[in-house]
């Protein structure tokens, strides 16, 4: 039997391709998506601990969440460092292993973050119906407001940094990828999946669809926003400044 996993991650890393492709691959039962945010499925338990900080009390409402050991997609920077902390050290004593999903090109990622809060387009069926007219000029955009998205970098940045500290302190090891690194190169892209399958106890010899299931999963990469973003009117400006803050912040995690 393959094991429970946690993909630590964070909002625009393109993670939901990945996600729900382990999660077809995964006997255990998959749940909603980032299912501890706001509004989600266990939104009352991240809730309850904001408004009480009462760690027993989280610890007691995880072991019920995680109790038929669902597979989750964690948004951490979302959440605060004792809250992932417990999230942790819960899961962990479930059996379930950890994925830690980042992404290289931080100024993008943050980009996507704005644009996704500009637009309302969120999902991939949201930009379907709001993307069209945006890119016919039926709709124009509002410039993208740089001191929150450089704000919005650095706290990611502390927010990773909290994380790597959070893994050191355990004895885990978790598996680590980045988005480009499953999407630039096929071939690369797909060695990296099996790599990862065999880190939770995947066989994906087992599951007749597997070929197609990889293929789809490689050839999608989200709503490819940046199309999108030439409609901004300081995107290329504000773009240039993340890439210069991302230049004083060195990589965080270290491959697998």
């Amino acid at each position: 039997m393959s094991d429970p996993y946690v993909i630590w991650t964070m909002r625009r890393t393109g993670g939901t391709t990945l996600a729900s492709l382990l999660s077809t691959l995964s006997e255990h039962p998959g749940i909603q998506h980032e299912p501890f945010n706001a509004e989600r499925v266990f939104g009352h338990v991240s809730d309850a601990f904001r408004q009480s900080s009462d760690e027993e009390q989280l610890r007691a409402a995880l072991q019920i969440c995680l109790a038929k050991r669902p597979v989750i997609k964690h948004c951490y920077e979302l959440m605060s460092p004792r809250f992932n902390a417990i999230l942790m050290e819960v899961s962990t004593g479930l059996g379930y292993r950890h994925i830690v999903l980042d992404r290289r090109n931080e100024p993008d990622r943050i980009l996507s973050l704005e644009l996704a809060q500009l637009t309302g387009a969120w999902g991939g069926d949201a930009a379907k119906k709001i993307y069209p007219a945006i890119e016919a000029g039926e709709v124009s955009l509002e410039p993208i407001d740089a001191k929150r998205a450089l704000h919005q970098m650095r706290l990611s940045y502390t927010r990773r940094q909290e994380l790597a500290a959070m893994i050191a302190n355990t004895a885990l090891a978790p598996f680590v990828v980045y988005f480009e690194d499953v999407y630039t190169d096929p071939q690369a892209g797909r060695d990296l999946i099996e790599r990862l399958l065999a880190f939770l106890g995947i066989k994906p010899q087992t599951h007749a669809g597997y070929e197609k299931l990889i293929t789809d999963a490689l050839s999608r990469r989200g709503q490819n926003s940046g199309r999108i973003l030439q409609a901004v009117p300081n995107a290329n400006l504000v773009k240039t400044e993340l890439e210069q803050l991302q230049a004083t912040q060195p990589p965080v995690f270290a491959l697998s």
